[in-house]
């Protein structure tokens, strides 16, 4: 076996000391150096590793804070959103109701959004509650989405029912055809001319000479000329079975086959035909027979615009 001399020196002391080692002692002696200098390297790294775990941990959980707060913010936002689009149905169902229609079926409009998970999903979903809340958003503004295109094809729905309620309304007599007094009511009388007991299929209304006579609904004058009976006079044809007449004019405005709008100038108040007197004489008719005017006008002569 072969052996090493170690000399050890004291300090202070003028003697040497000779120690005798194995040659295997030196060997353990190296491979000790060897281990502490990796332990050294190991401690150095695992401070290094738990310090930028730290890091990365606070790091991630600042941005996981700061995710929550931006996705509390879009879930408030979307339930004012909600709350608003709520308010629309109501003013929809109104509208629905006021115009005789009926209302949207809001089961409807609750509809779910895509189809059914797979496992995978929902282990995901599960286990991160952030992406559970992020694909829960996702639902809603899908929802709130579907929710909205529904209302704006209900309210399309009641837009187009206005229009065409109004392209009607148009053509229906609604407004006094002129001012001055009710002289003679709709129904049987005795003619003040003739003498004669008839039906008087309008109503009179009197004032003075020139007074202006207008259309009283959209249409296209039928008849503008004279009768021996109702003088200078109108037929104007509204469409959808109404037809107006106005008789005793002193003068028409318009000529036949001429198109004509609510509130337009048609004639002048007279004493032509058999009258006693100046006046306008007003009819209205519905599908071929007489109605009393007084029926169509509206209060205060307000008429649908």
């Amino acid at each position: 076996m072969n052996f090493y001399k170690l000399s050890v020196h004291v300090e202070g002391s003028s003697k040497t000391h000779f120690v005798r080692l194995p040659e295997f002692f030196g060997r353990v002696l190296r491979v000790g150096k060897v281990v502490v200098v990796l332990g050294i390297a190991l401690l150095v790294l695992q401070v290094g590793v738990l310090s930028s775990y730290d890091f990365l941990k606070n790091r991630t959980i600042g941005s996981r804070t700061s995710l929550i707060k931006k996705l509390n913010k879009e879930q408030a936002r979307l339930d004012s959103l909600n709350l608003q689009m709520e308010s629309r149905f109501a003013n929809e169902d109104l509208l629905h109701y006021k115009f005789g229609l009926n209302p949207t079926d809001r089961s409807a409009r609750e509809m779910a959004i895509g189809g059914p998970e797979s496992p995978d999903v929902r282990l995901k979903r599960s286990a991160n509650p952030i992406l559970d809340y992020s694909m829960l958003l996702k639902e809603k503004t899908e929802q709130f989405r579907a929710k909205a295109f529904e209302n704006e094809r209900s309210f399309s729905e009641v837009a187009g029912f206005v229009g065409q309620q109004y392209a009607h309304w148009k053509h229906v007599p609604s407004i006094s055809p002129t001012t001055g007094r009710y002289a003679s009511a709709f129904g049987s009388r005795i003619h003040p001319i003739t003498g004669v007991g008839r039906m008087h299929n309008g109503i009179d209304i009197s004032n003075s000479k020139w007074t202006p006579i207008y259309a009283t609904a959209d249409g296209v004058v039928t008849i503008s000329r004279f009768s021996e009976s109702f003088g200078n006079y109108v037929a104007i044809d509204h469409g959808n079975g109404f037809v107006t007449k106005y008789a005793h004019m002193q003068s028409s405005s318009v000529k036949q086959g001429q198109f004509v709008k609510r509130y337009q100038l048609v004639g002048y108040m007279g004493n032509t035909g058999l009258s006693a007197g100046p006046h306008l004489h007003y009819e209205v008719w519905f599908n071929a027979k007489a109605e009393n005017p007084l029926r169509y006008i509206l209060p205060g002569e307000y008429a649908v615009q």
